[in-house]
């Protein structure tokens, strides 16, 4: 569907909804929604958006709570979480899924080598088709993928200076998916925690590095107290998050409330971008005036490591069908893009 046609779609059913005063229903529908973000971070601030968006188009029809990281179920388990209806929606990250539903989970949220600005990754999601692959992908877990929530930058802070391949040799970092197999081939020790933990892994020495947002979340999460350096050099410069919801209450649903969740998960990703916008690099420069130091690799060496992950990423294709389409679209439209 284009994006055209959606903003259309979304258009008809918001007028629909809105003429209907709210005060004619009680709410129809009234679910949980658990992030994997702590209030007042930018995605999390996003998912808060969505829901005054939901609710607002769909005359009150629809009401969400919202809940922080873990308040309802461990991240892990969110796709059990959501199949089994904990939650009715949840705010969840693909490649955390990787173990139990393959590399698709991880093509799903991005992968270094590959997309350099948002506007390619919704341009992949929602014009090249990729949000259908997804779609099938998870619906095998029980669980409709609304839409991505595409952000800024995923970046790493470290207690020691990163400023070429040979500085990640032995580098104990907090990383997951596809990256940290890509870390793993630059000599580093991936380590996977949840947000809640890596404070304390970088304070006692437990993590050497994580990578785990943007400036503005690494600086909320105040990592910047015991990791003194920044790297650069993005390795997932267009990440996404996405929204999940159990299979058979979407599927139960009227076809105008489907399109309002639908158009209000990518106008999200607009609200997320923007946010990072206006906080990222104010961030940036508290955490610089805190002690914190910039670093970066040069560029060709940059291109010759990312030329790692995007061979890791086109082996994917040798797993299984769905993640192989998945592959062969992303190479693709990498083509169509001149690279």
């Amino acid at each position: 569907m284009t994006i055209a046609r959606s903003i259309l779609k979304f258009t008809i059913a918001a007028v629909a909804a809105t003429s209907l005063s709210s005060a004619a229903f009680a709410a129809d529908y009234s679910w949980k929604m658990q992030s994997n973000l702590n209030p007042g971070e930018p995605g999390f601030v996003a998912a808060e958006d969505f829901i005054a968006s939901v609710e607002e188009m769909s005359g009150g029809r629809i009401e969400i709570e919202l809940f922080p990281n873990g308040a309802l179920f461990p991240i892990p388990d969110g796709l059990e979480s959501i199949s089994f209806g904990i939650a009715e929606m949840a705010v969840l990250t693909g490649g955390y899924f990787a173990g139990k539903m393959g590399p698709i989970a991880n093509l799903e949220t991005g992968v270094p080598g590959s997309l350099q600005t948002p506007l390619e990754r919704h341009t992949f999601f929602y014009e090249e088709g990729f949000i259908d692959i997804a779609r099938e992908a998870f619906a095998k877990e029980g669980v409709y993928y609304v839409g991505p929530q595409l952000s800024s930058s995923w970046d790493v802070i470290s207690k020691v200076p990163l400023r070429s391949a040979a500085d990640f040799e032995g580098l104990k970092i907090r990383t997951f998916g596809l990256e940290a197999k890509w870390f793993e081939s630059l000599g580093a020790s991936p380590v996977f925690m949840g947000g809640s933990e890596i404070y304390t892994a970088l304070s006692t020495g437990v993590l050497d590095a994580a990578r785990w947002s943007s400036p503005a979340g690494l600086y909320k999460s105040s990592y910047h107290e015991v990791a003194k350096y920044y790297l650069s050099n993005s390795p997932m410069p267009v990440p996404n998050n996405f929204y999940a919801m159990n299979l058979e209450l979407w599927e139960s649903l009227p076809d105008d409330l489907k399109a309002i969740i639908d158009n209000a998960a990518m106008t999200s990703s607009l609200k997320y971008l923007s946010l990072a916008a206006l906080t990222d690099a104010d961030a940036l420069a508290k955490m610089q005036e805190a002690g914190v130091e910039v670093t970066t690799i040069p560029a060709e060496e940059w291109a010759e490591m990312q030329k790692k992950a995007e061979a890791l990423w086109a082996a994917y294709a040798e797993e299984d069908e769905l993640t192989a389409k998945g592959v062969e679209l992303l190479k693709a439209y990498m083509a169509k893009l001149g690279r």
